[in-house]
């Protein structure tokens, strides 16, 4: 799909010229019946039966008017709660409808024309468009494809200009998997202190993470930190759109409140107060064996690449994907279109930067069993 057009009784908003849907979603839509699904970041898990209950249960016993532009009191308490070294107050955290939109407002409430906002590469294919709508100029960081895509604090550091403004960092990654480190981030925060630059910390996975403790967030490190993160990954609630916007820096969640008051008014007051029993022993029962099964997944597949394929998959260390190496068989774009037209979906490695150029982005939201014919189906499709 191309990016948005003028015609002759439609001008396009400079902010919008060249925005156009993310590669990733541009195959989906040409997805053949019957495919199976290793491109969208989608858990395939259900909804924990105890978040569904009481969904039913608000939906129709309760009345469920507009909350405040801010979300449920008691949501944003539970919110706040999840980041102790913070000490946050419930003005600081804004409930949005979902991560994505958390992300967008992150950027409209810090960026002007003519701000650089560095982003990894690979990333997210949102961010630079985001980055774009916001009027500003998105700067790249490599992650190194020959490192495995970890973090590289000379060339983050090379990268700042007095026009930087803010910096992303996504941990867990996507497309990668990859954690930063807490030497990573005491790295990041040791070069952004005192020049009043903006950190945008994509939390969304951190409840997935395969070994040890939970990530670390970077505004354990660094005070000018905005955080994004949401129920969406860790408790399979990605159509329920409940994401928050989190920070110290309450003029920044204010700006963001704003926007985002005027766009949706609030988050869906079902999701919000289901929601709330997001942070109860149950909810963490769930997030763990979530974890459980995308490590063993994520290992399964790995392996059946290898011994199907002869292909080699990153070891994620969180979220659920794996980028696999298909330099061997030619350009990445012309590989996942081989595997499109034999009803599998992959993502090309382009599509999150041209650091993943040559490389898939493989999630193991599936079952053992569809990942099994998936794989069968791309040797078919390989001829092997």
């Amino acid at each position: 799909m191309k990016p948005i057009q003028q015609n002759e009784n439609f001008r396009v908003p400079r902010r919008l010229q060249g925005v156009a849907p993310t590669l990733i979603r541009q195959i989906f839509e040409r997805a053949l019946p019957d495919s199976i699904n290793f491109g969208l970041g989608e858990p395939d898990l259900p909804t924990p039966e105890f978040m569904r209950k009481e969904a039913a249960r608000v939906a129709t016993e309760e009345q469920n008017g507009y909350t405040s532009h801010a979300g449920l009191l008691p949501l944003r308490e539970k919110i706040a709660a999840s980041y102790p070294h913070l000490n946050l107050a419930a003005n600081q955290v804004c409930v949005t409808v979902g991560s994505q939109e958390a992300m967008t407002a992150a950027f409209l409430a810090l960026v002007d024309a003519g701000d650089e906002v560095l982003i990894p590469n690979p990333s997210f294919p949102a961010y630079e468009n985001c980055v774009r709508i916001s009027g500003g100029e998105p700067v790249f960081y490599r992650l190194p494809a020959d490192r495995d895509f970890a973090f590289d604090i000379e060339e983050f550091k090379s990268k700042i200009t007095p026009k930087t403004r803010a910096a992303v960092v996504i941990s867990p990654s996507n497309p990668t998997g990859k954690i930063f480190t807490k030497e990573d981030l005491e790295q990041i925060a040791e070069v952004l202190k005192d020049t009043g630059i903006y950190l945008i910390s994509d939390e969304i996975y951190s409840d997935l993470y395969f070994s040890g403790d939970a990530p670390h967030s970077a505004s354990e490190f660094y005070d000018r930190t905005i955080i994004v993160s949401g129920l969406s990954k860790s408790l399979s609630m990605t159509g329920w759109r409940v994401g928050w916007v989190a920070s110290s820096q309450t003029d920044v969640v204010k700006a963001c409140l704003t926007l985002h008051g005027f766009l949706t008014v609030c988050t869906s007051t079902i999701s919000q107060k289901a929601s709330l029993l997001g942070w109860t022993e149950e909810a963490e029962r769930a997030k763990a064996e979530a974890r459980e099964i995308y490590r063993r997944r994520g290992r399964f597949l790995i392996d059946l690449l290898e011994k199907e394929l002869g292909l080699r998959g990153t070891s994620p260390e969180g979220a659920f994907y794996t980028m696999v190496d298909v330099r061997t068989l030619g350009d990445d774009l012309e590989v996942a279109e081989k595997f499109l037209q034999n009803r599998v979906i992959t993502v090309p490695g382009v599509a999150f930067g041209s650091e993943a150029k040559g490389f898939l982005r493989v999630s193991f939201c599936n079952t053992e069993e569809r990942m099994t014919e998936g794989v069968r189906r791309m040797k078919e499709a390989l001829n092997l």
